[in-house]
């Protein structure tokens, strides 16, 4: 059966560029892909990620096909830029005096990111005075080939406030736990959230989801756990110095009986 409008589905993909009539592989889920390509990250999680038919973020080239899919499909889309990552603009190359880029200590170098006004770019010309920043994407103009396989789709809503969970914290879904209880969904996630960047943002744009996406949640409580470590003591070194701290308090008493009975 096709996907419908609302759906959960995790799918795998890779990316590729189409130029002079070469692949260069982009981007990939796949992990054993990564490797195979040289461009495998340490940093990245791979495996399959979520999407929401009708309500992610997609090209629109694979907009277009998902809902066409079924579970355990694959397919190979060849997509034209103006359904990949858009035609270039060359009004997106904006040229920045070389003055103001020194005053945030940035020396202009071809080839350096940089962000300016929330926007990231490359630095692609330098001249005396000026420094050329395109904000295009990096693959604006290109022909796109990309391989989509729809691994699973998720049912339970459980499992679907997980994900969502996992996708605005970083927090692997494995980690997270999360309890439906008469409308309520209950999710607890280990002390890691505690470092998550811009936490209370993206807690809010996590329960916002839950509100657009999953109807059977009508209430969300968060609670996190963190463990404290504590050094465990010998019993018998424990035992020895309860022991010594009693007969301590015995010797006292002993010795105050004795001061009443002289004072009387």
């Amino acid at each position: 059966m096709a996907l419908k409008k609302g759906d959960f589905v995790l799918i795998n993909y890779t990316l590729w560029a189409l130029e002079d009539g070469e692949e260069k592989i982009i981007d990939t889920t796949v992990e054993e892909v990564a490797t195979k390509h040289n461009i495998y990250d340490a940093e990245k999680r791979y495996g399959p990620t979520l999407v929401v038919i009708g309500k992610s973020a997609l090209l629109p080239a694979v907009e277009k096909v998902l809902p066409e899919m079924n579970v355990g499909e694959k397919k190979v889309i060849i997509a034209e830029p103006k359904d990949a990552f858009g035609e270039r603009d060359e009004s997106l190359v904006i040229r920045l005096p070389k003055k103001a880029l020194r005053q945030r200590n940035i020396t202009p170098v071809v080839g350096m990111e940089l962000e300016v006004g929330g926007r990231r770019g490359v630095i692609v010309r330098v001249t005396e005075r000026f420094a050329y920043v395109d904000f295009n994407h990096p693959l604006a103009g290109k022909k796109v080939k990309i391989e989509l396989e729809v691994v699973r789709k998720i049912e339970e809503p459980s499992e679907k406030v997980k994900y969502l969970a996992s996708r605005w914290t970083g927090i692997p879904e494995n980690e997270v736990n999360v309890e439906l209880k008469e409308g309520e969904a209950l999710v607890r996630f280990p002390e890691g959230i505690l470092g998550v960047r811009d936490l209370e943002a993206r807690l809010m744009r996590f329960i916002s989801d839950i509100a657009d996406l999953i109807d059977e949640v009508k209430k969300v409580t968060i609670t996190f756990t963190v463990e404290i470590p504590r050094e465990e003591k010998a019993g018998s070194e424990e035992e020895a110095s309860t022991e010594a701290k009693t007969v301590g308090e015995e010797g006292k008493a002993e010795e105050e009986v004795k001061e009443e009975a002289k004072s009387e």
